[in-house]
């Protein structure tokens, strides 16, 4: 009852010191006291609250730990992405590991019975992490939150068992039922348990409460139920854990598992119960809260023998973006370098896009730029809002909330920096918070008021940053290493109390002016090469590729720009320039109009690639609205492509719809037909590589939005080369 996380980052496992130190009481001096002075992170013993169920009242985690010392087996129910349940699974085995020496067996529901030999020679040191994850098909979020517990088994010698059943196998069964059980070969009926046991009626009602009908279990009969993957998988993993017990006696099995399958003593603890009766299983479900305040025992003391209220605090890698807990989310993007590791730690840039940009535009340049020299970190603003020409942007701080909302952002981005510094391989010594606009004024926030970002801060044409002028200075400096501003030609003595305010504060800040007549994509790369400590760019002599803008708007060339850096990482030179630039001297090969129809031909969107998605958790429909100028064979071009239904060959949840601008079907007329379909995300776009704002106004005075607003999820895109350009692997 759960879904995979995407594939993995990878991380350190600096992790595993601090659990050991929070699960033990190891370390010198009082480590409560020493990790509050260094990370933003509460002390375990503080994140959580533990309720014993049958006595009815609390316990400290020490008591917890020393009951469960006596168990057979103990199931750790978990929410998969939640950091402060995977630290108490940490400090679980850890504190097992101290009162019952190598007498502990790790039992996991993330891998499945047939990578156990890969597992055993990963724990055994007969091969690499590399080779280990390049074969054991990991969840998406291994390496921030189930490495450390491989970790931990690899250094105290115990053993790790692959728990659940395999999915290739289980599908088979679950949609052939018995026949296809009895048609596997004898390799793949040994990853399935010998016999296959029916689950409780009241687990199924659970079941189907859960699933509210959308997986079809309450229409199965008992048969299809019985060879269900659901059934399939408590009961490899209940087998699991009885073999696992038979074979290491005396010993404590902690089977680490998703809480549904376990809590109310039924699934996966049925399931072993059944194979061994006589064992003493304890369940300990770990339940996020907004706090300890939170706790509802008496609502939730059936559900298990332990109920762990766990504080959320941190969210690992979940569709596409990771999260820590404020007021409310603040969203965010990592990329890590496939280069680092525990030994080679990558420097760590955090970045706040201005208010008009598209965090994932921001995300491809910064990543095409700097290459894999870099760990990246892009934030998104908490509010959602238009820009000009009606793309995604947002702002950082509502009206009158400057004071409240920056706050917010200055300890999301705390959290933000602990969570990744210590999950992941990023260097923290190396460590830059910068941001354009709207988010170069919150980076200047940050820098004077956080208590723990030892940060340089860079802000490129901070906007809006007169509000801090409002705001008292604060009774000690920063955490700041230091400040530089960068701001355009003319500005700098209205800026000039900027710097003098943090070097009151003892803080290195420096002022600096944007040159006019170099691009800001290059004087931004230049200024954070610097402030990472990363070698300059060197630009080469000549430029192979002319990327010519058929209009010189901000975001085309912030789109073309990417395109530009992405073949320059190819060692082949490349600039971006408008049509007015071109001298005529240039070899025509050499140059590349950025237009759909030249640079790319209507023909290479055939499969899909190139369309951009709706948003939307199952699909939605992206409408391109084709110009008025287009030619006849152009438009007709388009509307194979939507009779085609050239999306569904990148996403089967995709829609595509073609509108003509002056044309039959009209945007409205599209819009109109959605509506009455019961669509849920629409996304408008213009077949064009960029729109003007004008442009983008005017289609959207073409149709009445506010028939729309309570219908479906209305987005516009003001072109396709953001995703021509811009889109990454794993957007």
């Amino acid at each position: 009852m759960h879904r995979c996380p995407p594939r993995p980052f990878l991380l350190s496992s600096a992790f595993l010191s601090l659990v050991a130190c929070s699960a033990t009481g190891g370390g010198g001096g009082n480590p409560r006291l020493q990790q509050a002075a260094t990370r933003p992170l509460p002390a375990l013993e503080d994140a959580i609250w533990v309720w014993d169920s049958q006595a009815q009242g609390p316990v400290g985690l020490a008591t917890l730990l020393d009951r469960l010392a006596a168990m057979d087996v103990v199931f750790v129910g978990e929410t998969h992405l939640d950091d402060t349940t995977h630290r108490v699974e940490a400090a679980v085995l850890e504190g097992l590991l101290a009162r019952k020496g190598s007498k502990v067996v790790l039992s996991l529901e993330m891998f499945e019975r047939d990578v156990q030999p890969v597992l055993d020679e990963y724990l055994a040191g007969r091969i690499d992490e590399s080779a280990f994850l390049a074969s054991a098909r990991p969840w998406g979020n291994y390496r921030t939150d189930y490495r450390p517990l491989i970790e931990t088994a690899k250094l105290h010698g115990i053993p790790v068992v692959a728990a659940n059943a395999p999915t290739s196998v289980r599908r088979r069964v679950s949609s052939g039922g018995r026949a296809a059980l009895d048609a596997l070969v004898p390799e793949e009926r040994r990853l399935l348990p010998a016999e296959i046991l029916p689950a409780e009626a009241a687990y199924w009602e659970r079941v189907d409460r859960a699933t509210r009908g959308h997986m079809g279990f309450a229409s199965q009969s008992e048969e299809q139920r019985l060879y269900s993957g659901q059934n399939l998988w408590d009961n490899s993993m209940g087998d699991a854990c009885a073999e696992a017990l038979a074979a290491h006696p005396g010993s404590t099995v902690v089977h680490v598992v998703g809480g549904f399958h376990v809590m109310y003593r039924d699934g996966t603890v049925t399931q072993l119960a059944r194979r061994a009766p006589g064992a003493r299983v304890a369940v300990v479900e770990v339940m996020t809260t907004s706090g300890p305040q939170a706790a509802r025992p008496e609502r939730d003391a059936e559900r298990a023998d332990y109920l762990v209220y766990a504080t959320e605090l941190a969210r690992s890698l979940s569709a596409g973006a990771y999260a820590v807990s404020v007021p409310a989310e603040l969203r965010y993007t990592i990329d890590v370098p496939p280069s680092a590791n525990d030994g080679e730690r990558a420097p760590l840039l955090v970045w706040l896009p201005d208010g008009d940009e598209r965090a994932s535009d921001v995300r491809a340049f910064l990543r095409a730029a700097l290459g894999d020299e870099v760990a990246l970190v892009v934030v998104e603003p908490p509010y959602p809002e238009r820009a000009d020409d009606l793309a995604a942007g947002g702002r950082w701080a509502q009206a009158g909330e400057f004071r409240a909302d920056q706050t917010r952002v200055q300890r999301g981005l705390e959290q933000i920096v602990e969570y990744v510094t210590r999950r992941l391989p990023v260097e923290a010594e190396r460590l830059v918070v910068a941001g354009r606009g709207l988010g170069a004024t919150s980076v200047l926030w940050s820098a004077l008021y956080t208590e723990w970002l030892a940060a340089r801060f860079v802000a490129f044409a901070p906007r809006g940053a007169r509000a801090l002028q409002l705001e008292g200075l604060p009774d000690q400096a920063p955490a700041t290493r230091a400040l530089q501003i960068l701001v355009a030609p003319g500005e700098e003595q209205a800026m000039g109390w900027i710097p003098a305010d943090y070097q009151t504060l003892g803080t290195p800040a420096e002022l600096g002016v944007l040159a006019a007549d170099v691009p800001l994509s290059r004087q931004i790369e230049q200024a954070l090469r610097a402030a990472l400590e990363l070698g300059a760019h060197v630009p080469r002599d000549e430029e192979d590729e002319l990327f010519v803008l058929e209009r010189d708007l901000p975001r085309a060339r912030q789109w073309a720009e990417v395109h530009a850096r992405r073949l320059e990482s190819q060692s082949r030179g490349a600039r971006v320039l408008t049509r007015e630039e071109l001298r005529g001297e240039e070899d025509p090969a050499r140059i590349h109009h950025l237009r759909i129809g030249e640079e790319w031909p209507l023909a290479a969107f055939a499969e899909g690639q190139g369309l951009p998605l709706a948003s939307g958790d199952f699909g939605g429909t992206t409408v391109l609205v084709v110009p008025a100028g287009a030619e006849a064979a152009e438009r007709e071009a388009w509307l194979e492509l939507e009779r085609a239904k050239a999306l569904k060959k990148r996403s089967p949840f995709a829609g595509l719809r073609v509108a003509l601008e002056g044309g039959t079907p009209s945007l409205a007329q599209v819009l109109d037909e959605l509506h009455q379909a019961g669509a849920r995300s629409v996304l408008v776009v213009p077949a064009v590589f960029c729109a003007a704002p004008a442009e983008m106004r005017a289609l959207q005075d073409s149709i009445d939005e506010r028939k729309y607003r309570n219908a479906f999820e209305l987005e516009w895109l003001p072109g396709l080369g953001a995703e021509l350009c811009c889109a990454t692997s794993d957007d």
